[in-house]
Order: structure tokens, then C-alpha cells, then sequence
């Protein structure tokens, strides 16, 4: 597919294989529509459509990384269940190794340059012909800022059959942020509660920023968990020595998805240079919480 700009407008064509949010000239971010092979292709399994990769700065610097060496598992901005039960059956949605379950994008809704719709699927691999049990829609909205790029994300998700999917207690999945491999220190991370690498895990903090070096220049991405998400506010995995974090709810014990009761979630997302500023992430996630922009 073909992503045509014209001016500051963006639309998408049948075929659009990406799909990016736009301020001017200037892209804020891109959702891959179309599968993205593996880099590896001795271990096919790691691609995958339905992402968010890249993400820009203001500078146009790229604080996402879709495939990184050390986890190719991690693509940018996803989201997918790590343990699950599907009629007694363990199913992995995130590890795509296990070949037992994989997110793909389905649909594309709507696409312009301040907002995108698209159709995903969570589909279980079967030997005898994979079985879809969940449908998501994304919605994806830029949010006009004047200093950094910003854009909110809901995501539902409704049971495709008539039957549960369980979510199992588990230290890690759901929404999934991963920064670029050149941010493997160890110290890249700040919470809305003071929180570093060291001590954030598992913490319930309204946002967490990542930052590092770009191109010789420092710059990072915030992520932001709204309050009306379930168990709210929801737990996040931070990984100790890699660049990356979730909003994790499964932290707090088991639930389940049920057929007819969607599963909503929201999130907004800050792209910027320099280094992260609490307070003026903290007025950010005020105005997403009090549903202001």
C-alpha cells in the first residue's frame, strides 16, 4: 500500500502498506498495515504487521526500534497477551517463537493526517486452521502540542467467538513500548513517581518517559496509562536492562475477556528532544485524564 501526502494532508489508498499521523510536512508516527518480514530469515516467525514503528521527535529523531537485535520480538508500539488460556489451551500472543499465537493487522478504517482506525485480530495457531478470538480496532489521534508530538491511542477488544479468553497472572504484556537498542544502559527510565530502572517494576505510576542518545543528541518517548483503564493505575513491567516497558494489569492476578463486554484501553504517547520534563509530563497527563487535549 501507498501512503500519498499531499501538502498537510494525508490519505490512505487501497493498498497502503503504512500509515502515518502528520503535523505539516512533518510525520509524528507510522502504523505498519502490511506484514514486515523478519530481519532474520532463519526465524521467519518474528514478523509481523499491526504496529506502531517509527515513532519521531520534533527533531525527527526515531525513539522507537521495530526490530531490535537483541529482543526481535519487540515491535515499537504493540500490543498482545503474554499468557492466556483459550478452552483449557495456553496461548502466547507476545513471544512469537512459541509460534502459538500472533496479533495481525486486518483492516484499515480511516486514515488521514490527524486520525487513523484500523481493524487488528488475535489469532491462535492450530495445526488444522488458526482460530481468531479476539477483534481489536485502533483508534489513533495526533494531539496538537507545540513543543513535543503527541498522540492518544484506544484500543477494544471483543471476544470473536462465544467463548472466554483468560488472562493469567503474569509479570509482563499488554501495551508495549520499545525504545532503540542504543538505549541498552540500563538507566534510560523516569516515572510520574520519581521511579528509575532500579525500583519501577511492577510500580503504578500514571506515566513512564525513556530516554537516551539519538544521533549524538538526547531525546525519548513518554508513555501514558488513562485513568478509567482497567485496575487503574495499572502496573507496569520495567525491564530491568533493556529499553522497553508495558502497562501491565495482569500483574495484579488473573481476569478474563468476555464475549459482548468490550475490553477498552487508553494511552497517550509523547514523543521529545532533551531530556524528559515531570512537569511538563504531569500537566499532559492531566489534561488526557480530564479528557482535555
Amino acid at each position: 500500500m501507498v501512503l500519498a501526502v499531499l501538502g498537510s494532508s494525508v490519505y490512505a489508498k487501497e493498498d497502503a502498506k503504512q500509515l502515518s499521523l502528520t503535523d505539516s510536512d512533518a510525520v509524528l508516527m507510522t502504523y505498519n498495515a502490511a506484514y514486515v518480514p523478519s530481519p532474520d530469515p532463519v526465524a521467519p516467525w518474528f514478523g509481523r504487521s499491526g504496529f506502531i514503528h517509527p515513532v519521531y521527535t520534533p527533531k525527527g529523531r526515531v525513539v522507537t526500534d521495530g526490530f531490535p537485535l537483541d529482543r526481535m520480538h519487540h515491535h515499537g508500539l504493540m500490543f498482545a497477551w503474554t499468557s492466556a488460556v483459550f478452552e483449557g489451551r495456553a496461548v502466547d500472543f507476545w513471544n512469537s517463537k512459541k509460534r502459538q499465537g500472533r496479533v495481525e493487522h486486518v483492516e484499515t478504517l480511516h486514515a488521514d493526517a490527524d486520525k487513523i482506525r484500523v481493524r487488528l485480530q488475535h489469532v491462535i495457531e492450530r495445526e488444522d486452521k488458526p482460530l481468531t478470538v479476539l477483534n481489536e480496532i485502533w483508534e489513533l489521534k495526533r494531539v496538537p502540542h507545540a513543543s513535543i508530538n503527541v498522540f492518544d491511542l484506544v484500543s477494544v477488544q471483543t471476544c470473536a467467538t462465544d467463548r472466554v479468553l483468560d488472562i493469567r497472572k503474569y509479570h509482563y504484556g499488554a501495551m508495549c513500548i520499545r525504545g532503540p537498542l542504543s538505549w541498552d544502559s540500563g538507566d534510560v527510565i523516569l516515572t510520574s513517581e520519581g521511579k528509575k530502572q532500579a525500583d519501577g517494576n511492577h510500580s503504578r505510576p500514571n506515566w513512564v518517559a525513556m530516554s537516551g542518545q539519538v544521533d549524538g543528541e538526547l531525546c525519548g518517548i513518554a508513555a501514558m496509562s488513562h485513568p478509567d483503564n482497567f485496575r487503574s493505575p495499572q502496573p507496569v513491567r520495567i525491564h530491568p536492562e533493556k529499553p522497553y516497558f508495558c502497562f501491565a494489569p495482569m500483574v495484579l492476578g488473573e481476569f478474563r475477556l468476555e464475549p459482548d463486554k468490550p475490553y477498552v484501553s487508553r494511552f497517550r504517547f509523547a514523543a521529545f528532544d532533551g531530556k524528559p520534563d515531570p512537569e511538563q509530563l504531569n500537566a499532559l497527563w492531566q489534561a488526557f485524564a480530564n479528557g482535555k487535549k
